[in-house]
């Protein structure tokens, strides 16, 4: 038997959210594609499309192969799932189709009925799952799907439980395309860059009550693989394939202040001399910080999403502006890169509010900023439910919502700004950045390019945002002389 999984992402988006989807490995896919090679006799293969620069028609040829196909489906880029679903269809209507993945957890039903070219919808976590239809199991006995029975009639199965031993999976990255594809991490300063680069997550799921992440199908329980062996596994990486950097995507790394010193003390008992970035957040301790900085810690993100104590309340953020400011120095103080995200055009918004949030936008070395957005089964998506300003039907309307639905007037009238203006809020947000820091911009991107970007942003002010919306369009041209 034979399963091919697919990162059904293309390019071409025409989104810098979801591009940033190509700098990473597919690590979800790898944790399933692993735990089936291990428990079944199946072949597997992943395929990450844009990073091996493979056509469509060059997967679907792998694809004609294949007893079993599947998809991981994002809430951006849901379309290219769909649609290349149906085509591996025709050219293989005799393998059964799994989409999985973050956006399908909550619209399951409504996937299957609108594409009947896909047989099982995946819910959680997808290991166990996709091991026991491959072994052949009976679907009504499987956990976390939802299918189509002999009658064409849609059947949701109880929920999976979620695995309580993370150390019994793991990623082979012998499995996943080569890394030498995927780029350093793209945030860190240019000497930084050039490292040689693993990206790893090694937890699930977040405490925190953020009301637009969509991490409710980790039930907001948060869980970690042993510190010992995910240090004994970067300590394998550094060893075997020369890594220098590691990044990881753990939703956030500090969770657990226990997990954390374990980590640490492992590191050290190891003598592991390695460099790591993690995510953390405003609330984080200089104790834990300090622990983090001495293990090897030179990079952190902080999700600071607004500079107003009002807005970081209405959407839940449970952090507050002072702490934002301090936990900021704090790293700078300990010598750690840090990298910022803020947002635009949150839930009742106002311009007083987005001057507050470009008062502390200088503070991080690096700044993201993004227009906000809505995802199925957040809480604010049940908020706009209950409002009836949402249904169901908004994730399968192409003609005007083909890729991430952003909350601007245009889409939501209860949206703070319209869609030109939340952009160039945003815009504007990261200009701001540029012209305030200009000396970490340089550090960023080096000398040519970080000078540029600052030239750049003072005569697109004026032009409100146009000479960058240009330079998008031949980003690859600018990725040339800044991604190594």
């Amino acid at each position: 038997m034979r399963l091919l999984l697919i990162n059904a992402y293309f390019g071409g988006s025409g989104s810098h959210e979801t591009d940033a989807m190509t700098y990473c490995p597919p690590l979800g896919l790898g944790y399933i594609g692993t735990y089936v090679r291990d428990n079944t006799k199946c072949e597997v293969e992943i395929v990450d499309p844009v990073p091996q620069k493979l056509l469509k028609e060059d997967i679907l040829k792998k694809a004609t192969g294949a007893d079993i196909v599947g998809l991981s489906c994002y809430t951006d880029v849901r379309f290219d799932c769909f649609d290349f679903a149906q085509a591996v269809k025709r050219v293989n209507p005799d393998c059964k189709l799994v989409v999985g993945g973050p956006h399908v957890f909550w619209l399951d039903k409504p996937i299957l009925e609108h594409y009947s070219s896909i047989d099982i919808v995946v819910r959680g976590e997808g290991e166990k799952t996709m091991e026991e239809i491959i072994s052949g199991k009976p679907y009504e006995n499987i956990e976390g799907i939802t299918w189509r029975d002999s009658n064409n009639k849609i059947v949701r199965n109880s929920d999976r439980e979620l695995i309580r031993n993370l150390d019994d999976i793991y990623v082979d990255y012998s499995l996943l395309p080569d890394i030498g594809l995927y780029t350093g991490d793209i945030e860190s300063p240019a000497t930084m860059k050039r490292l040689r680069t693993v990206h790893l997550i090694e937890s699930r799921g977040c405490p925190s009550q953020c009301i637009y992440c969509a991490n409710d199908h980790w039930k907001r329980r948060f869980r970690t693989v042993s510190p010992e062996r995910t240090v004994g596994k970067m300590e394998h990486l550094a060893r075997t394939r020369g890594i220098e950097l590691f990044r990881f995507h753990d939703d956030l790394f500090t969770a657990s202040k226990k997990r954390v010193f374990a980590f640490c003390d492992a590191m050290k008992r190891r003598n592991l001399r390695v460099k790591f970035k993690v995510e953390v957040r405003a609330d984080t301790t200089r104790e834990i910080l300090e622990a983090l900085r001495e293990a090897g810690c030179v990079s952190v993100s902080i999700g600071i999403e607004s500079g107003s104590d009002r807005m970081l309340k209405r959407i839940e953020k449970g952090i507050t502006r002072e702490q934002i400011v301090n936990v900021i120095k704090t790293c700078k103080q300990l010598g750690m890169w840090v990298q910022g995200y803020v947002m635009v055009s949150m839930p009742d918004e106002t311009k007083s509010d987005f001057r507050k949030t470009l008062e502390v936008s200088n503070l991080p070395d690096v700044l993201g900023a993004s227009i906000f957005r809505v995802l199925p089964g957040t809480p604010f998506c049940r908020e706009l439910h209950a409002r009836g300003e949402i249904d169901d039907g908004i994730w399968f309307d192409r003609n005007r919502y083909e890729g991430m639905i952003f909350y601007w007037k245009e889409n939501f009238a209860s949206a703070p700004f319209s869609k030109k203006e939340s952009q160039w809020l945003a815009r504007y947000a990261q200009y701001y950045h540029f012209l305030t820091c200009p000396l970490t911009l340089i550090k960023w991107h080096g000398f040519f390019v970080g000078l540029s970007m600052l030239i750049v942003a003072l005569l697109d002010i004026p032009l409100k945002g146009y000479l960058y919306n240009l330079a998008f369009k031949y980003k690859h041209i600018y990725r040339k002389f800044t991604v190594r």
